[in-house]
């Protein structure tokens, strides 16, 4: 009897710790929500325009998407956001004009995909070039994973059937986020890759290319947080987070704009950093694209299998 008396209490230890952490998670999620919330009246203006005038040929249509990373929100230059660098190193590669437009809004999740693409249906001429940055905001709110892919395989989808090249930028790495505490920030960064592993499944099936910002971009940012975040919020990037940020995207644009690197080298459709401690994401990734492969636990070690 006593025997089973302290397996209970051990069991109802291990309980009421899984609740402590469950609920200090759920706290900390709310407070760093309020705390995060976008502080600014009005949401910024998105840069539009055209970049690279000097040159003579027909201009090519750069679009971007998704949430307050593609609008640059926390960077206090607009010539330091993604779209605006992007336009102007594509229109000096390619020597050609850059019309660029900017459907995001700040706080989008993936579902608003749907309304951005109603405006760019909207344009005067389809678009060569879709960047989406989306993920952060879906993660954040805790929405349904096959809800917010669902939208995300629409958007890709229907743009590629304009003969668009898309760009999917997936979930940056949120346990970068100071802001964040343990055990939240751990939370935040699981849920976060599960969530970009998930995308770039759905993208590459869709015909996009991807970059993972979580992989490109996470380590600089959780080692120089003081310079890659804004001092807005420490959550948005800072003008020379998102410089970073446009640099590790500009080969796979030029690749979808038909403009590679003129040393011939190769881009892929998927960018990641292939050293990353991440190999059941990569499982996942490469079974996914081929059919009937499944993954299997064998004495603790992760397989693929036909």
């Amino acid at each position: 009897m006593l025997a089973v008396r302290l397996v209970a209490v051990g069991i109802g230890s291990v309980f009421a710790a899984l609740a402590s952490v469950a609920a200090l998670t759920v706290a900390e999620g709310f407070w760093a929500r309020g705390r995060l919330l976008p502080s600014r009246t009005e949401d910024p203006e998105a840069t539009r325009g055209l970049f690279g005038r000097q040159y003579q040929e027909p201009p090519l249509h750069l679009v971007l998407m998704g949430d307050s990373l593609a609008v640059g929100y926390g960077s206090e230059d607009p010539t330091e956001t993604v779209g605006v660098i992007l336009a102007n190193e594509l229109a000096e590669v390619a020597e050609r004009p850059v019309q660029l437009e900017n459907v995001a809004r700040v706080g989008a999740e993936s579902i608003d995909l749907l309304v951005q693409l109603g405006e760019v249906r909207e344009f005067t001429s389809r678009p060569d070039v879709a960047v989406i940055i989306v993920g952060a905001n879906d993660v954040m709110h805790l929405r349904p994973l096959n809800e917010s892919l669902g939208a995300l395989r629409t958007t890709i989808t229907e743009l590629r059937g304009m003969g668009t090249r898309v760009v999917l930028a997936s979930c940056p790495d949120l346990g970068t986020v100071r802001p964040f505490f343990e055990p939240l920030r751990y939370f935040a960064h699981w849920l976060g890759r599960l969530h970009a592993t998930s995308q770039t499944i759905v993208a590459l099936r869709a015909g996009a290319r991807t970059v993972s910002l979580a992989d490109s971009l996470g380590p600089l940012f959780r080692k120089e947080p003081g310079t890659m975040f804004s001092e807005l919020d420490h959550l948005h990037p800072s003008g020379l987070g998102y410089r970073h940020a446009a640099e590790v995207l500009l080969p796979s644009v030029r690749a979808a704009a038909g403009y590679p690197a003129r040393d011939g080298k190769f881009v892929p459709y998927r960018v990641y950093d292939k050293n990353s401690r991440h190999p059941l994401a990569w499982l996942a990734f490469w079974a996914s694209r081929r059919a009937g492969t499944r993954l299997r636990r064998v004495h603790g070690t992760t397989t693929v299998s036909a």
